[in-house]
């Protein structure tokens, strides 16, 4: 009968155990440093922002003296992440800044990471794709008129 119990009690703490929360490799950011990009980059937007130009200017705003770190990547032929261009900028007194980030075609991962003094390192990602311009050449040739579509039955 005693084993019984043994056995149960076993059984009980491993249930609880199985259920309990697991916090294992969890590192959470509670006060991240602050920044706001004014123009050039959207944080809210899903996928890809698409443009034909060969930059980008990004206007923003952080806390004086953050420093920021810009990495732009492409992917190679075989579809391994390859860095481009790296920057590093020190916002200035006012906590404005400003930095111009040059696009390859295709599809350019950028990651913007952000620190400074009694804020928690921030990390973004974003994606611009670069499209060629001759596909914007071809997009101005084409006329579009209302009704100039047949109705297909």
């Amino acid at each position: 009968m005693e084993w019984r119990n043994k056995i149960f009690a076993m059984l009980l703490a491993l249930l609880l155990f199985s259920f309990s929360p697991v916090y294992a490799f969890a590192s959470e950011i509670e006060n991240p440093a602050p920044i706001s990009i004014t123009s050039g980059l959207v944080f809210d937007e899903d996928g890809q922002d698409a443009t034909f130009d060969s930059s980008r200017m990004v206007y923003g705003e952080a806390v004086p003296y953050s420093q920021i770190s810009v990495t732009i990547c492409g992917k190679d032929g075989d579809g391994d992440m390859q860095e481009e261009y790296s920057e590093d900028l020190e916002v200035g007194s006012l906590g404005i800044f400003s930095m111009s980030l040059p696009l390859e075609l295709g599809t350019n991962y950028i990651e913007l990471t952000v620190n400074c003094q009694n804020f928690d390192e921030a990390i973004y990602h974003f994606e611009v794709k670069r499209k060629p311009l001759k596909v914007k050449d071809e997009l101005k040739s084409m006329v579009a008129l209302p009704g100039s579509i047949k109705n297909i039955k």
